[in-house]
């Protein structure tokens, strides 16, 4: 897979979930669900080690408690990242007991007292502007992680994370698995801003079996030809 070479300003951006054929990625309550084949869990692994730094947004980690590392393939941990505008990580979060402490991206005044507590745990708490809708601004977010080293970040979720790179135009790859499954779920992507904008669109999009799963990529419209990804 052909991708991009990271921009000055920011990381390269691989967005990357699984979903249903339906386009669900959780029950529609928001409760995780087991989507992807065994083949398609190992490649998610090596997209992981491919990537210096993986982020999901408060809500993933809410839900799901993820552990975020590389498991069953060679490589390093990329390091956590968390969306987490009003400091809501748990203090029994698994992602506190990561090999890498996490770094949560916060609003501007974060709580002190919850802020001591979580950087005691070990985690990074990075304050950062919000955006007009009240949430991280992604442009500032980007920025401080390349400042930080990250050059490629993966972004595993949620699908309200997914649609705001998307329609911030900040993503330069999409990688989705899809299992055949119908679920009648929560969708892979949660409408955010004005709903009749449409978001990038996909080129030179690619697709290859995993397993029972389908694996389909492609370069969103922004980008340009550079470097390579993963492809087990």
């Amino acid at each position: 897979m052909a991708a991009t070479s990271p921009p000055r300003s920011r990381p390269l951006v691989i967005l990357a979930w699984a979903q249903t054929l339906d386009g669900s990625v959780a029950w529609r309550d928001g409760a995780p669900l087991a989507i992807s084949s065994e083949p398609s869990f190992r490649f998610t692994h090596h997209l992981r080690a491919f990537s210096d730094g993986i982020l999901v947004g408060i809500g993933a980690v809410l839900a799901d408690d993820p552990r975020l590392t590389v498991r069953d393939v060679p490589g390093d941990h990329p390091q956590p990242i968390v969306l987490d505008t009003h400091l809501r990580l748990p203090l029994d979060a698994r992602l506190l007991s990561h090999p890498r402490s996490p770094w949560l991206l916060t609003g501007p005044k974060p709580p002190p007292q919850r802020m001591a507590r979580l950087s005691s745990r070990g985690a990074r708490v990075i304050p950062l502007p919000r955006s007009s809708e009240g949430r991280i601004d992604l442009r500032a977010a980007l920025t401080v992680m390349r400042s930080s080293g990250i050059q490629r970040l993966m972004v595993e979720g949620g699908p309200t994370v997914h649609a705001s790179f998307l329609r911030a135009r900040l993503a330069d790859w999409v990688i989705v698995t899809i299992a055949p499954k119908l679920l009648g779920g929560l969708q892979a992507l949660t409408p955010v801003g004005d709903s009749r904008r449409s978001l990038p669109q996909i080129q030179q999009m690619q697709s290859m079996q995993l397993g029972r799963d389908l694996l389909v990529w492609g370069r969103l419209e922004q980008s340009v030809e550079g470097d390579e990804l993963p492809t087990q």
